[in-house]
């Protein structure tokens, strides 16, 4: 069967030139359908174009996967059309996966700990054991996260200044099932491990429009206390690019932790508010910190409330408290902001999924404060795989990866390039714009 390519076109009592394309890969007519009066909205600044020959493909082995993730990844119109936005709504056909392969999308996609990677800069190297992705040819079609991966890899392959957002594969407005709620939840977590925004309303797409548009929100006077990633000034600059900030105070500082260390006050996002210009008058507030600290223990996450309470700064919850309180007080009018720690790749620590789990713990210290949060960990972290392995080493004990090298979005496999500081600052101007 040969794809077929049609233009949508709305007729509106005041045309709006678009100034963006977007293509739409669905693989159900009937849902499809649903969701083209907010994908067309004038306000989206989109044309949209229909790519119709995968309906009533299927996402895992069991449905033929291997025929129809062949008709998605052999289509050409992605290379022909160069779109601003492609729209996935995949998924409306499959049942959900057993939870004994949901639970396992990790290992589908990974071999750990079997890989080893080495630091080779300092006076310490030291050898790590990581999360090491399987070779591409060896991540099967038999779950979601295989299925998901394997279209997402192409695309970003074929167009990766395209953003990518993943739909909701259910009609649009109407009641969702118990069975559909489960395959939902699959979907937006392997969605979220792919750093892809998963979409039930038009809104969420609507936020990132200044793209497309090229148009510049207006942010005020904005107020960083971060670490490396802002301390680089490079996810900044791209701030900067993307929206009007009246003033930048960037206060980040390498290594710096969001918690206290041991108990010491010594290169804290807490001891950048001493650092704070006296002739700083923010209009937004941002935190931007964890990747550095080590997760939570259960323990203190269970008693987040009395460590908000005692101001516990060894915890994640006490940290922001004291921050956020003496935020507060001298900056009574400015909306604070907490930065999720992301991490570009998995592979740069001993534990490489613990950045989910302080991620999730940072955002829950957040909302007891009553604090937004901006979440790299689910939008702008790039790459969940470690992407740098040719010419490195073999893994192993003997051989191992070296980090410390560039790769597509950083410049070490663990701060962001220019690439990689696009995507971090998108993000955090979708978040602003809300405000």
């Amino acid at each position: 069967m040969k794809w077929v390519l049609s233009l949508i076109f709305i007729a509106v009592s005041s045309v709006v030139q678009a100034e963006g394309t977007a293509l739409i890969i669905s693989d159900n007519r009937s849902v499809e359908t649903s969701w083209h009066w907010c994908l067309t909205d004038e306000s989206l600044g989109l044309t949209l174009q229909r790519i119709t020959t995968c309906y009533d493909c299927h996402l895992t082995t069991d449905r033929g996967m291997a025929t129809d993730v062949a008709r998605i990844v052999s289509n050409n119109t992605l290379t022909e059309h160069k779109p601003d936005v492609v729209f996935l709504q995949l998924g409306c056909n499959d049942v959900p996966d057993t939870d004994s392969t949901f639970v396992a999308y990790e290992s589908s996609l990974f071999d750990y700990p079997y890989g080893k990677v080495c630091t080779l800069t300092g006076t310490n190297p030291r050898t790590k054991q990581i999360a090491i992705s399987k070779d591409k040819a060896r991540i099967t079609n038999s779950n979601f996260a295989g299925s998901v991966y394997r279209i997402v890899s192409h695309i970003r392959e074929q167009v990766p200044g395209a953003r990518l957002f993943f739909l909701a594969p259910v009609k649009y407005g109407s009641m969702v099932s118990a069975a559909d709620s489960l395959r939902l939840a699959q979907l937006r977590r392997v969605c979220n491990m792919l750093c892809i925004p998963f979409v039930d309303d038009w809104q969420t797409v609507r936020g990132y429009d200044f793209i497309w548009k090229q148009t510049r929100p207006h942010l005020g006077r904005v107020l960083l206390l971060g670490d490396s990633y802002s301390g680089l000034r490079k996810w900044t600059a791209h701030l900067e690019r993307f929206a009007v900030v009246d003033e930048l105070t960037n206060l980040g500082k390498t290594s710096a932790t969001l918690k206290e260390r041991g108990g010491t006050h010594t290169n804290t996002l807490g001891s950048q508010l001493d650092r704070i210009p006296t002739t700083c008058r923010p209009d937004i507030i941002l935190i931007e910190g964890g990747i550095n600290d080590e997760a939570d223990q259960q323990r203190f996450v269970n008693t987040y409330a009395d460590c908000i309470a005692n101001q516990k700064r060894t915890t994640f919850a006490g940290a922001l408290a004291y921050i956020t309180t003496k935020l507060r007080a001298r900056f009574p009018k400015a909306q604070i902001y907490v930065v999720t720690p992301g991490g570009l790749y998995y592979g740069h620590t001993d534990h490489p999924f613990d950045f989910i789990v302080k991620a999730d713990q940072i955002r829950l210290a957040a909302q007891l404060l009553g604090i937004p949060t901006i979440d790299w960990d689910r939008e702008g972290r790039l790459s969940f795989v470690f992407n740098n392995s040719r010419g490195t080493g073999d893994g192993s004990e003997a051989r191992p990866f070296i980090y410390n090298v560039p790769s597509a979005e950083t410049g070490d496999l663990l701060h962001p390039n220019d690439v990689g500081a696009v995507y971090l600052a998108e993000n955090v101007v979708k978040e602003l714009r809300k405000q």
